[in-house]
């Protein structure tokens, strides 16, 4: 999936779907969750959440590390910064 990350469509696109923003919600209040972490938390399957990763990293929104079989995802707080700021510029 290539993507410009630089377009906020991308962004508000990601936003757009509830359960990308509650994965962005629990990334925000925790400082790293493994993928398993995530799918535990949702009444969809692990690869549905994986699908959601998918979607939110390529939006710039969410990061991931590999960490021996796990992968470890946090939120890209600069980006949502960027979001913020953009928002701001109405009134």
């Amino acid at each position: 999936m290539s993507t410009n990350i630089g377009d906020p469509n991308v962004i508000f696109a990601a936003l757009a779907d509830p359960t990308r923003r509650r994965i962005l919600e629990l990334l925000a209040s925790q400082r790293t969750v493994t993928t398993n972490e995530l799918a535990a938390m949702f009444p969809v399957t692990r690869w549905a959440v994986m699908k959601h990763l998918t979607v939110l990293q390529a939006a710039g929104l969410v990061q991931t590390m590999p960490e021996g079989r796990r992968r470890l995802h946090f939120l890209e707080r600069r980006r949502l910064e960027a979001v913020r700021a953009w928002l701001a510029g109405f009134p």
